[in-house]
């Protein structure tokens, strides 16, 4: 999947922007707030993005798609994620009112657009484009193992849960590789980060025998020009629903590093009633499943400390080096030096064993 990184957007997030279901229009703002012109979430109109985020500028909240659409948007993203990815029906009219502008409408969720005969012909009639992130690629293969011959040094982004920040922290990191003047490349395997990239796979609607090969190529194709390759991670090994999708990133990736991403507050995994098992656990875990494609240590943590005050979050961060003997951060806290300098002293390490690959 390949879409224009540059478009003009509104986002539209009625009744969750700002909370765990809005997280792919609030990541697009993290990261690329100069595309967003303004937000369309009724329940919090008349506040800035800034003020309900803490970060993303000034865009204005608007109560409707019309308020919206006034600042000349080329694109509305849904900017919403929902368990199960279904797109609720009173979005359907806002959704036919953007088209009837003339408005491109992005789409992350499994109810595709180009599907829906009423979106089909109001996208024709006024030329707008439908656009389905999910979309998974014609061609497809299956995984063989390929990346761990790589000589880029290949870090995924791993998690306690779902929604624990493994593609903030993979872009974050990324961005400050490049910035350093390294050669670096991101692989977005979710919507949030096609939109942010301009490109990618949304690799949980891939069909599951062919998701770690559309993995391997997509790092293979990566690691053609850079040094570093930094994956977003998807779901967790703990989840009992999204596994899966887990595993085969995994195994596709053939990573020679991994990042932990961890909720500080989180207790429970997502909405079920399993507990979230102690970061050593799942440090050994992650490196156990890991290791049938390639060895890869767990080298860093990276703490979402929302809910936490900064003294709170300094003792929690503490708390976990103490524990894993690994650097911890919160990214958008603090910062992703802790994390870029752990991959640096890894390679350092690792090259001689990692350009030995034949």
């Amino acid at each position: 999947m390949k879409i224009d990184a540059k478009q003009k957007l509104i986002i539209y997030s009625p009744g969750e922007f700002g909370g765990k279901k809005g997280k792919t229009g609030d990541g697009v703002l993290k990261f690329s707030p100069e595309r967003v012109l303004a937000v369309v979430d009724p329940q919090n109109k008349g506040k800035t993005v800034q003020e309900m985020l803490g970060y993303g500028g000034s865009a204005p909240i608007v109560g409707f798609v019309e308020e919206a659409i006034a600042f000349k948007p080329e694109a509305m993203l849904l900017g919403c994620a929902f368990t199960g990815g279904r797109m609720p029906k009173q979005w359907r009219q806002d959704i036919i009112v953007a088209l009837n502008q003339k408005i491109d409408v992005i789409n992350g969720l499994h109810d595709f657009l180009c599907d829906d005969a009423d979106f089909q012909n109001a996208a024709q009639k006024s030329g707008a484009k439908l656009i389905d992130l999910r979309k998974p690629p014609d061609d497809l293969i299956v995984g063989m193992g390929r990346a761990r011959h790589s000589k880029a040094h290949i870090i995924l982004t791993v998690g306690t849960d779902c929604n624990v920040g493994k593609m903030t922290s993979a872009l974050a990191v990324h961005e400050k590789l490049v910035k350093s003047g390294k050669k670096s490349a991101f692989v977005a395997t979710g919507q949030t980060g096609i939109i942010i990239d301009g490109q990618g796979v949304a690799v949980d609607r891939v069909i599951g025998d062919f998701m770690a090969g559309v993995i391997e190529e997509l790092v293979l194709d990566a690691a053609k020009e850079a040094q570093f390759v930094l994956v977003e991670g998807q779901g967790s090994l703990a989840h009992p629903g999204y596994s899966g999708v887990t595993l085969s990133l995994l195994h596709g990736a053939a990573p020679d590093a991994m990042i932990l991403c961890h909720q500080a507050v989180r207790t429970r995994i997502g909405e079920t009633e399993f507990s979230i098992p102690s970061l050593s656990l799942m440090i050994k875990t992650y490196e156990n499943m890991a290791a049938f494609m390639r060895p890869a240590k767990v080298i860093g943590i990276s703490v979402d400390t929302r809910g936490l005050s900064e003294q709170e979050a300094k003792d929690i961060l503490a708390k976990y080096e103490s524990e894993t003997n690994l650097p911890a951060t919160d990214p958008i806290r603090f910062g992703v030096e802790p994390l870029v300098k752990a991959i640096e002293n890894h390679c350092a390490k690792s090259e001689p064993e990692i350009l030995c690959h034949k």
